[in-house]
């Protein structure tokens, strides 16, 4: 099965368990009506930003739209070192840590008692 192949089984799946329809999930994330038809369909692919709305909608993380549940192999993850992320591009590096400082913050944000804030 192809990545794609999985993230459209996984969104029909988690949709459905949502109980939401094809629109109203095209609706929760702001995308025009037959939007998730389309991808559903595979005649459209959604950029990162959509997939993190889709996910938001469903209210799992985005990586479980990409999880082969049916996947016999078992792949060992690698430890990242330091060769690895010194080749990584500058641009994927700048990406990460945005969205890690992102994270933090927000979690930083949601941890503080409004209370105790001067």
């Amino acid at each position: 099965m192809t990545l794609k192949q999985i993230f459209i089984a996984n969104l029909k799946k988690y949709r459905k368990l949502s109980g939401l329809s094809q629109m109203s999930l095209a609706e929760l994330c702001d995308m025009g009506g037959n939007y998730i038809s389309q991808i559903e369909m595979g005649r459209r692919l959604p950029s990162f930003e959509t997939i993190e709305k889709i996910a938001k909608a469903l209210k799992i993380p985005p990586g479980h739209l990409f999880i082969d549940e049916n996947a016999t192999e078992i792949v060992e993850e690698k430890p990242l070192t330091k060769d690895y992320l010194e080749k990584m591009p500058a641009k994927v590096k700048k990406e990460i840590i945005t969205r890690l400082l992102v994270s933090i913050k927000s979690d930083i944000i949601s941890s503080l008692d409004p209370k105790k804030i001067d």
